[in-house]
């Protein structure tokens, strides 16, 4: 009975998922995908020393991408979420957000004058509130394991002391990483944001901590992790092989 029931929930949650048009569209509306960019340049950092190249990896990266947020997203959700990214607050903070490569000098340039000129409480109250909402610490935290476990050693059973001391290190790395990646995302709000009024802003803020927004976040980041995940493993058990697989 309970292995029919499961089977009856998996068919009604393939029936309903986005269909691959709404995907399409979600990424052309959200340019979400644009973390991708950092991936592919951190797996052609990690292949440089690789034999094997695949010339096909970015569309197997964007593939396997597309693939997961249709499938742990409903159709339902995906209507409403383009609903979102439909609107002109929506589309104007996208826009503003497309700034992936700031050159150093200009966003330090940036930062000086925020301090001569600090933001009001309301706006730094909402940029940090929107980092908090998009940074979520428990995909983040299996993301940077994702990415380092070609380096964590091994636990040696034989030595108690060695194993309390490298977990203690990894606990400080991985708390150091969760705070750079909200200080990299904070900079990037504030630098993105800084010509959206205070109305924009709120409306903005509303959005980001909704239950859908908070779900669909939560899915790209595990999106990531699973391709970053696949990858890794691929180096460890197959050195040569740089094809990147999709998780059934």
């Amino acid at each position: 009975m309970f292995k029919l029931f499961a089977l009856t929930v998996l068919s009604l949650n393939l029936l309903f998922a986005a269909t691959s048009e709404q995907v399409d569209q979600y990424m052309s509306l959200s340019h979400s995908d644009r973390a991708l960019i950092e991936v592919e340049q951190m797996f052609e950092n990690l292949s440089q020393s690789m034999e094997t190249l695949d010339n096909n990896r970015s569309d197997q990266i964007t593939l396997s991408y597309e693939m997961y947020i249709g499938k742990h997203i409903s159709e339902d959700e995906m209507e409403e979420l383009l609903a979102i990214y439909r609107k002109p607050v929506m589309q104007r903070y996208v826009v503003e957000m497309d700034t992936i490569e700031i050159p150093k000098e200009e966003m330090e340039e940036f930062l000086r004058t925020l301090k001569e000129n600090p933001l009001s409480t309301e706006r730094m109250d909402i940029i940090n509130n929107i980092v908090e909402n998009i940074i979520n610490e428990e995909t983040m935290l299996s993301f940077y394991k994702s990415m380092m476990q070609r380096y964590i050693p091994k636990e040696d059973n034989s030595n108690k002391e060695t194993n309390s001391s490298t977990t203690k290190e990894l606990d400080l790395q991985e708390k150091q990483f969760i705070e750079m990646m909200k200080e990299a995302t904070k900079k990037e709000l504030l630098y993105g944001t800084q010509v959206l009024s205070m109305e924009e802003m709120r409306e903005i803020n509303d959005i980001s901590k909704s239950s859908l927004m908070t779900k669909v976040m939560k899915v790209e980041n595990e999106a990531v992790i699973e391709i970053v995940d696949n990858f890794i493993k691929l180096i460890i058990s197959e050195p040569k092989s740089l094809e990147i697989l999709s998780k059934d």
